[in-house]
């Protein structure tokens, strides 16, 4: 029988939530060996082929698990997402538009009460479950993370039932003082801030390891442009637009640093496609700029790539923590997009650029680059550091 489930978005294919039980599952190994770990998503999903753990459904694990098993919530944006959004992401994607456009936006009550059916659950949200699903005996963890969504909570009904439901966890972290402002909001003042799990990254996994696991196309590419190279990653949604625009910042900042680029595909689920996005980047670079891709989006593979470039430029939260892990300069692209930012004012080094425009992008990673490789560990051993010290705090409730 299980002691601890590990519980989020790990049943879709995007680079953080595929990491988050990946990372869990070793810390808890590695201090708790005795806990027996069993890790849920919403429905089961195999995608080990690209690295990552098999999950079953989280309804099948609540049935099988201890009466007094521990819930954790393992990561992710997942306070306040809403059943559409959670399920969606699961749709293939040539149905995800349709279903956005006609099924969330017209019928939202019917369709958050089919989803949440369907998936054998009565809870109101899909990430924050209620008793009657969980049961009494069984605590629950939030393990650092986020809750922008809280954000868009603001009926009166609504902010009191979350609110209540938080207050009654065994513990909640959160990753960013935004989130954390959100919780206060609705009446939840337990939280504590830790960075996300994934920091712990390359703690928990060796080079030797991500040599292992990384294909021989990955080592190529790493091999072939060992004198440095740029990490570029975007989604086909945050691009649109400014396809143009970015082509031609990435040449000149090639051009300007004398770097090739190198285009990553982080997330492939719907709604958090990237390979779409890249092509159109990459067919409209300046003649002669220098660049590869790597679209398959394997986790070893991507943060093989990730850790050795000399600076990775993107609009993934989990794409920057990566680069943070293992001392490499970063650059958040776009004022938009409030997770990276939020988690970039708690945690990065204050220089470190976020927020940016394609017309700023060169001057941006110039700016990233010169920052010391001494600074660069020393933030990463830090947040290491700051996270294990919360793990051990929080596993006192297992």
């Amino acid at each position: 029988m299980n002691d601890i489930i590990l519980y989020g978005a790990f049943d879709r294919h995007n680079y953080g939530d595929l990491l988050f039980p990946l990372i869990m599952e070793r810390v808890i190994n590695d201090l708790h060996p005795k806990k027996k770990v069993l890790i849920a998503g919403l429905i089961n999903s195999d995608l080990s082929n690209h690295g990552a753990k098999k999950t079953i459904t989280i309804n099948k694990a609540l049935k099988t698990s201890k009466h007094d098993a521990t819930l954790m919530l393992a990561g992710g944006d997942v306070v306040a997402c809403d059943w559409q959004s959670a399920y969606g992401y699961l749709l293939p994607k040539p149905i995800f538009p349709l279903y956005e456009r006609v099924a969330c936006y017209y019928f939202p009550k019917l369709t958050q009460y089919l989803t949440s059916r369907l998936m054998g659950l009565t809870s109101e949200l899909p990430f924050n479950l209620s008793r009657n699903d969980i049961g009494e005996s069984r605590k629950v963890i939030y393990n650092s993370v986020g809750a922008t969504g809280v954000s868009n909570v603001t009926n009166e009904q609504d902010v009191s039932a979350l609110g209540e439901l938080m207050n009654e966890t065994n513990f909640v972290s959160v990753r960013d003082l935004f989130s954390q402002s959100q919780l206060e909001r609705i009446g939840c003042n337990s939280s504590q801030l830790a960075p996300d799990s994934a920091t712990v990254m390359s703690s928990y996994i060796s080079i030797e390891e991500l040599e292992k696991k990384s294909s021989n196309s990955t080592k190529k590419l790493i091999e072939t442009y060992m004198n440095g190279y740029i990490v570029f990653q975007i989604s086909q949604g945050h691009v649109k637009g400014k396809e143009e625009a970015f082509a031609k910042a990435l040449s000149d900042t090639s051009r300007a640093f004398n770097l090739p680029i190198v285009f990553i595909a982080i997330g492939n689920a719907a709604g958090h496609n990237d390979a779409a996005g890249v092509h159109k980047v990459a067919s409209l670079l300046t003649k002669g700029t220098t660049y590869s891709t790597y679209l398959d989006g394997n986790i070893f593979d991507l943060m093989n790539i990730i850790r050795n470039a000399s600076c990775y430029c993107g609009t993934s939260l989990h794409g920057l923590i990566t680069s943070m892990s293992f001392s490499v300069p970063r650059v958040a692209l776009l004022p938009t997009l409030r997770k990276q930012i939020n988690y970039m004012n708690t945690w990065d080094l204050p220089h470190m650029p976020k927020g940016v425009m394609p017309e700023d992008l060169s001057e941006a990673v110039g700016i990233a680059m010169t920052t010391p490789s001494k600074d660069l560990k020393s933030l990463g051993q830090k947040l290491t550091d700051t996270y294990m010290s919360n793990f051990k705090s929080m596993s006192s409730s297992f």
